[in-house]
């Protein structure tokens, strides 16, 4: 009877293990978009704290000291950004805010000095403890873009320091990665996986917005696509280099662009691959060169031509001489079911501040009501 007993035990425990849930949507709330004009702006109250299981504030700074540094004291502490996100958990207790620090143009020499020296290792998890005790936050987010070389050491270091300072009170300790890391001299992906809470893994920007027309963040290759192209420039390949370096599936998010790379291209050429003449026009709300968010294709571009490639699983539209290789509702879940296929812990989004929120192409917030929608 007690050998019984231990096989059910360890078939429960096995079964536990492989049927674990795929349920965080991990949504990055970019705090300037407060700021954007008319109906780009995007406040903290705007966020659905019951379609994200975290919400991760972007971006904060690194001081040489190892201190955080906040970067916009206007937005953050005196109009109270950082307060008000961390508000949405009385709304849904089970919310976890998180702190992200650095992003893709931030001093990744600061990251480099930090790392590499055990006192300001300690600085920086003492600062940010400080930190989630001021504004009630659950933990860190770090967004180094990117370690190199040397620094692939001293990275694990920072990250043991700082999950060793942030267990005792249960605080969060995540990162965000790039998608092919044979690009930027590799991880410690096994100990990585030991210490973080979760590893976003940045599945977008995977072809430069210029040049022919290409998508952003494709699923899976294209037919058309190079070998290696197919190999190493998709959602796909990326999480499979992870899973494959040995990261444990449930600790690993797929990313999830609510944004798309754009192009200007002679209208009669409108194809996946075709020539362009260069990168489209910003957008009047994120006013970024080469991309528009899902927003601004809503709103600007509603009778626009919508091909969706079944091999990538990701659409593009044309619009006269507009070309834009995005997500859409029914792509988003495909990544979704995606990541339950490969037993992920779920899937983050950059970010969610441009999504529909005006319901221009449907339903408001579709993005991310079709990724929960996927989930459940």
């Amino acid at each position: 009877m007690e050998s019984k007993f231990l096989l059910l035990l360890l078939l429960l425990g096995f079964l536990g293990h492989t049927w674990a849930a795929t349920d965080k949507v991990i949504c990055y709330y970019a705090s300037w978009a407060a700021l954007r004009p008319e109906k780009g702006a995007f406040v903290a109250e705007d966020i659905d704290p019951n379609l994200c299981t975290h919400v991760n504030y972007a971006f904060l700074g690194l001081n040489h000291d190892g201190t955080l540094q906040i970067l916009d004291e206007e937005n953050d502490v005196n109009q109270g950004g950082l307060k008000r996100v961390s508000a949405l958990k009385e709304v849904n207790p089970n919310l976890k805010v998180l702190l992200s620090i650095g992003g893709a143009s931030a001093d990744t020499g600061v990251f480099t000095t930090v790392a590499g020296t055990p006192e300001l290792q300690q600085a920086m998890a003492q600062s940010a403890i400080e930190f989630f005790e001021t504004y009630n936050f659950d933990g860190l987010d770090v967004d180094w873009e990117y370690p190199r070389g040397g620094d692939i050491g001293t990275y694990i270091d920072l990250l043991s320091a700082l999950k060793t300072a942030f267990e005792p009170n249960g605080y969060l300790l995540t990162v965000a990665v790039n998608s092919i890391p044979g690009e930027v001299g590799g991880y410690d992906i096994p100990k990585m996986s030991d210490i973080l809470d979760v590893i976003n893994v940045m599945t977008y920007d995977f072809h430069a917005p210029w040049g022919n027309t290409a998508e952003n963040s494709p699923l899976y290759g294209g037919d058309n696509e190079s070998q290696w192209n197919r190999d190493n420039r998709n959602a796909d390949a990326a999480i499979r280099y992870w899973l494959d370096g040995g990261a444990d599936p449930q600790k690993l998010a797929i990313g999830i662009a609510f944004y798309g790379h754009t192009y200007k291209i002679s209208p009669e050429n409108h194809d996946l691959d075709s020539s362009a003449e260069g990168p489209g026009d910003p957008g009047p709300y994120t006013n970024n060169t080469f991309s528009l968010g899902y927003n601004e294709v809503c709103e600007f571009h509603p009778d626009g031509t919508v091909v969706f490639l079944d091999d990538m699983k990701v659409p593009y539209l044309y619009d006269d001489d507009f070309w834009i290789g995005y997500d859409n509702e029914e792509s988003v879940t495909y990544k979704v079911q995606y990541a339950q296929e490969k037993n992920l812990a779920g899937v983050f989004i950059w970010s969610i501040d441009t999504d529909d929120m005006q319901g221009l192409c449907g339903e408001s917030n579709g993005l991310l009501k079709a990724i929960n929608k996927a989930i459940q």
